[in-house]
């Protein structure tokens, strides 16, 4: 299905399902894999969202490269696992019309990116963001915890709850208030049931006996102050990759893409131009 037309960037559905944003205009393809909070977007495409991708999450990247951040379908089955996740992007990337591509994944993205990767000859260069081949002990603790809120209903306690097992400077202490005062202003998930459907589907990921068949040139990059995906779990991850490079930034935890976007984003942007 044609993206609909945008000023610099486009929206629409793939195939008619799964939600794509396009952003920059670059020559080379950068494909996005969003995480967890994928599964709390509600229905449609956003004009906001759009900007936001475009003037903050990806501005770095805008200039040389063409970034479709690829959102999951909605309404996915109860036990769907990350290499069905990985099934589904192959088939998005598909109707987008390339044959291979550059490939950031972050966090809940970056479980998919990996069998990605060592399924189908579709990714040139992988980028695991603030993702292991598994959750740290933490990591899962924390996310049955969310697990079990989505599925009584309380998928805004898991939105508040993320903010201070992810972050570690004043987005720790400023956002929490922020959102509860939001509260009347905050869309429900189109699907309630996805986010216990992607709870469960990092809950029983690991690829640490998969990590061999990447086969491409991959950048690991986290926090050393990440609760999900601690600093040994990101280690495992890289030096079960046969091409891999770590790098552990300073300070942060699971949302230093955002506290750290400089040192994130450079890293990255000079990954993918190697």
């Amino acid at each position: 299905m044609a993206l609909r037309d945008g000023e610099s960037s486009t929206a629409g559905y793939l195939r008619g399902q799964y939600p794509c944003y396009r952003v920059g205009n670059g020559s080379k393809p950068l494909v996005v894999f969003p995480g967890l909070s994928d599964a709390f977007e509600p229905l449609g495409l956003s004009r906001a969202q759009r900007l936001l991708f475009e003037y903050y999450y990806f501005r770095r990247f805008t200039d040389d490269f063409a970034v479709y951040v690829l959102g999951r379908p909605h309404g996915l089955p109860a036990g769907y696992s990350t290499r069905e996740m990985a099934a589904d992007y192959d088939d998005a990337i598909d109707a987008l019309g390339f044959d291979r591509v550059a490939c950031l994944g972050i966090s809940m993205g970056g479980l998919i990116a990996q069998h990605l990767a060592a399924d189908f000859d579709r990714v040139s260069r992988l980028v695991c963001s603030v993702a292991g081949h598994r959750l740290g002990d933490r990591g899962r603790e924390t996310i049955r915890r969310w697990r079990d809120w989505a599925s009584h209903g309380n998928w805004f306690d898991v939105v508040c709850d993320s903010v201070p097992e992810s972050y570690t400077g004043y987005r720790r202490w400023l956002y929490p208030p922020f959102l509860r005062a939001a509260r009347p202003l905050v869309p429900k998930p189109a699907s309630e049931a996805d986010v216990v459907v992607a709870a469960d589907a990092c809950l029983s990921h690991d690829a640490g006996d998969r990590l061999s068949e990447i086969d491409v040139p991959t950048l690991v990059i986290g926090g050393r102050e990440d609760r999900l995906f601690p600093p040994n779990v990101l280690e495992e991850t890289a030096e079960g990759v046969p091409e891999s490079r770590l790098e552990l930034i300073s300070g942060v935890g699971h949302g230093g893409y955002e506290e750290r976007r400089g040192a994130f984003d450079a890293t990255i942007a000079t990954f993918l131009d190697r």
